[in-house]
């Protein structure tokens, strides 16, 4: 694992890498951004464990998620969402709506 400290990775914190995942979305790198994300995921992990009461920053996982579903990798994308569900969470709208997210995707298993 390449980060640095809690929340960073290659000299970053997650947040400011955001532009870069949309950039390479868009780029249709996807192979790239799904590298980077794995990483970032990484970092808001660390920073959630060594910050007690923090819960993880759910885009990160969302958009693995989102990429996993675009390639049709049913596997990946629940692999993906159970990992967020089994962390801390902050407060708002989003955990829920990716609990929804882990059950339609469970449902497309079959």
């Amino acid at each position: 694992m390449s980060t640095d400290r809690s929340g960073f990775y290659g000299g970053k914190h997650y947040t400011e890498y955001i532009e870069t995942v949309n950039n390479l979305k868009r780029q249709g790198r996807l192979d790239e951004a799904v590298e980077l994300l794995g990483h970032l995921v990484d970092a808001t992990e660390n920073e959630a464990r060594n910050n007690a009461g923090w819960g993880v920053a759910p885009w990160y996982y969302e958009q693995l998620a989102i990429i996993h579903a675009k390639r049709g990798d049913v596997d990946a994308e629940v692999a993906i969402l159970e990992r967020y569900a089994a962390k801390p969470h902050a407060p708002g709208a989003r955990p829920p709506q990716m609990a929804a997210r882990l059950e339609k995707a469970r449902a497309k298993r079959g």
